[in-house]
């Protein structure tokens, strides 16, 4: 039987579509169509979201779903290793008298090299400097007076109005995560990041202008409050988003 990639590529030859026109039908990028096709699983962000892929790659190319999720699952099953079972091995005891023994030679020797060791850096005949009897010379009780300098307070800064101005005027997203979801978000046009979120977590945004929400795998396993506004629902349950911007004219729609 071909594997999940051969079959899914396979079908989606037979309807003569490319890899952008894929993408356009099914919603999912081309670089997850290609993972899928080429079974490296790894690129995708979990074996949830695989499976939901899977069933709505293998529905647009008129395949059994159930089928190719199976196929999947039993190519994932972790091959159980074998148990090897060593030999009864006997350990050899020590008498409970050579223990005491060894301690009590080394107490022995420890004490020879200290008699020794003080034999050569003290001579007989020559003082110990540990003993010394000459007395310490203590230091006198008053400190010399160092005229002092009077240094000018500097005015503590202030925060300028322009910036309580934009961090009240920015963004806040609160997303509140109803079942598992992928979601990927950039902010004010920086680099984009990712994650993976458990249902009954929620994530804070912050942005200045725009935050978009790129892509997200689970439309309906979220909610989003913007500024302490609840937005409409983004979609259903694994329903795959992508590109859905926040900004402040969302929030004169709301």
């Amino acid at each position: 039987m071909a594997g999940v990639g051969q079959m899914l590529r396979l079908a989606r030859e037979e309807k003569e579509w490319s890899l952008l026109e894929t993408e356009e039908i099914t919603k999912i990028r081309v670089r997850y169509i290609q993972a899928l096709e080429e079974e490296e699983y790894g690129i995708l962000p979990g074996a949830t979201y695989v499976k939901g892929y899977l069933r709505t790659y293998a529905k647009q190319l008129g395949l059994n779903p159930d089928e190719v999720i199976e196929l999947y699952s039993d190519l994932i099953k972790p091959e159980v290793a074998p148990v090897i079972e060593s030999p009864d091995r006997i350990v050899k005891s020590r008498p409970s008298w050579v223990r005491p023994l060894i301690i009590g030679g080394m107490a022995l020797v420890a004490i020879a090299l200290t008699i020794g060791i003080k034999s050569l850096y003290h001579p007989e005949g020559t003082p110990d400097p540990t003993y010394s009897s000459t007395p310490l010379i203590s230091a006198p009780d008053q400190e010399p007076t160092v005229p002092s300098q009077t240094t000018p307070e500097s005015p503590t800064p202030s925060s300028p109005p322009s910036v309580v101005a934009s961090a009240q005027d920015g963004l806040t997203a609160q997303l509140v995560f109803t079942q598992a979801c992928w979601i990927e978000i950039k902010i004010d046009g920086q680099a984009p990041f990712q994650g993976t979120f458990a249902a009954g977590t929620s994530k804070e945004v912050k942005g200045t202008d725009k935050i978009e929400l790129v892509s997200i795998g689970n439309a309906g396993g979220v909610t989003v409050t913007l500024n302490g506004k609840a937005l409409p629902s983004l979609g259903k349950p694994g329903q795959v988003l992508h590109n859905y911007v926040l900004t402040k004219d969302t929030l004169n729609q709301l």
